[in-house]
């Protein structure tokens, strides 16, 4: 960056009035068209979003521009116009080094330049070591918006836009930057089956109901909320029993381990077994358990007896407790030659996605948790349409919030990161999206989910909210701990993408298609079989 003696082509303006929260800069008269041409460019002034210099001492401060307004002026009996723009700071440069936050503020009447894209190689210069850009500056067209990858994965990661703005496109572009790398450990969980299309290569694929998750994996309270209803005036009795009847199960098919069992560890047990005796408590005329258990059994034998459990409740290839190190093996990807683990999730039934979720989550940051050697393999969990099972409020989704809220709290001493990606961020637990440091904001239409993503980071500037409504497909604000300021940032396009979830209604209408074969469809509708 030059020094200031070296701007006088670049002054746009003067500081007219200064608070702990920004600037008021009023435009020079002089410039009349609010473009100024450097170095063959045409530069606009005032454009949000934008960047301003403004020399304070030895040091530059760097703002971005906020808000820009034309005000009427009484000057010797007349009206006249004047250009003012809100200017936020958001770093200064010092020593030739650029640094977040500002620690001395300019007086009235300071001088602001305008800021030139080689300007930008200062604040990015510490940044450009890694090599890690995930797309150009809006604004800046033949400038990288470059990151500190180790934040950017490493202290917890929110990308949020509406329906149709670019999320998984985004996803699987950020992803697909390092899935060629040889110890990449990231595995997502995909609600609607996108992502397998994205990743050719250095993946692999697992349809969670072809996979198995057998149910001894489950900790006791995934088991309470499959099973049992808290509003059953017994729900307690039920809890006691069947924490002791799991115990003990546990311990009569791992005598081994029987000294060092607790009702979580994640040891195969006979669960009919466990039922028949539940069951045998429940008939037992005048005993103290009588009639306690009818409303859970009637849940047990629900999900036992129905098919699209299967992969849960009757495990064929995991039937022994020795069997836990080749499913942690295939998840984590231990052969070597997967980097990106895509879990279908889009033939779980409904109703059970969010312990299966937890489940996931929980295994792979209990993992990480025993895993003398967690510094050297850190995993990136990424939750894709995380408002389904990540809600603030709600019982059918407390399982999961309560597994992601501890990694969110805890993850990153473990080696365990969370990629929050969801279209309705205000019904996330803020639990969780406030552990995040980073976030990719897409578009958002949404007044409430704006307000909300806004309060949540603080280094959302006033008025750089007001661009998310017109932001375009795939365009981004990257805000956080992982950028030196607040960025407009065009993701580049995933090669290959993934599998859109938008069918073009009109574009298939216009098309003469080969008939549906509703014989086909109740078939695979009987059968649960997805094409």
């Amino acid at each position: 960056m030059s020094t200031p003696a070296n701007w006088e082509q670049k002054r746009i303006g003067f500081v007219r009035d200064v608070t702990t929260s920004g600037l008021t800069v009023e435009i020079d008269p002089k410039v009349s068209k609010l473009i100024l041409p450097l170095n063959g460019k045409s530069y606009p002034i005032g454009q949000i979003g934008t960047y301003v210099l403004v020399p304070v001492n030895k040091s530059v401060l760097l703002g971005m521009i906020a808000g820009f307004h034309k005000v009427g002026v009484h000057e010797n009996g007349s009206i006249h116009s004047i250009y003012q723009m809100n200017v936020t700071l958001v770093g200064m440069v010092r020593n030739g080094m650029f640094e977040r936050g500002v620690s001395t503020f300019p007086t009235a009447d300071t001088p602001v330049y305008l800021l030139e894209d080689k300007d930008l190689s200062v604040a990015f210069s510490v940044y450009q070591r890694y090599g890690f850009s995930i797309g150009r500056l809006s604004l800046f067209e033949n400038e990288r918006a470059y990151l500190d990858p180790n934040r950017f994965f490493g202290k917890h990661l929110a990308v949020v836009g509406a329906s149709g703005s670019g999320k998984s496109s985004t996803v699987a572009s950020i992803l697909q930057k390092v899935v060629g790398y040889p110890d990449t450990n990231v595995i997502i969980l995909d609600i609607h089956n996108e992502y397998q299309s994205a990743f050719p290569e250095n993946s692999q694929y697992l349809n969670l109901t072809e996979l198995e998750l057998p149910f001894w994996l489950m900790n006791f309270q995934e088991l309470l909320e499959l099973f049992i209803d808290d509003t059953d005036e017994n729900a307690a009795t039920q809890i006691t029993v069947l924490k002791d009847l799991v115990y003990q199960a546990k311990r009569d098919q791992n005598p081994e381990l029987k000294n060092v069992l607790t009702v979580d560890t994640p040891v195969y047990y006979n669960l009919t077994e466990v039922r028949t005796k539940i069951e045998a408590l429940d008939s037992e005329a005048g005993g103290p358990f009588q009639g306690k258990f009818a409303r859970f059994l009637v849940q047990l034998d629900t999900k036992l007896n129905d098919p699209r459990y299967d992969f849960l409740f009757r495990p064929r290839l995991y039937i022994h407790s020795s069997t836990i190190e080749e499913l942690l093996g295939k998840m984590f990807g231990m052969s070597g030659k997967s980097k990106i683990t895509i879990m279908d999730m889009s033939g779980v039934p409904f109703d059970i996605v969010n312990t299966i979720v937890s489940l996931v989550a929980r295994l792979a940051f209990d993992f990480n948790f025993w895993n003398t050697n967690r510094r050297e393999f850190p995993i990136l969990l990424v939750f894709e349409e995380a408002h389904n099972y990540l809600s603030s409020s709600g019982d059918g989704t407390r399982a999961a919030r309560r597994t992601i809220e501890r990694i969110a709290k805890e993850g990153r001493k473990y080696g365990v990161s969370c990629m929050i990606v969801s279209q309705r961020p205000s019904d996330i637990s803020e639990t969780i999206l406030s552990q995040c440091n980073n976030f990719v904001v897409l578009r958002l239409t949404n007044p409430v989910d704006q307000n909300y993503v806004r309060r949540l980071v603080a280094d959302t500037f006033p008025g750089l909210e007001n661009l998310l409504p017109s932001l375009r497909p795939g365009e981004a604000l990257v805000v956080g701990d992982a950028v030196p300021m607040p960025l407009r940032v065009q993701v580049d396009m995933p090669e290959p993408e993934p599998t859109s979830a938008d069918i073009k209604f009109f574009d298939k209408w216009k098309l003469r298609q080969a008939p549906t074969d509703v014989s086909d469809v109740v078939r695979r509708w009987w059968y649960q079989e997805r094409a």
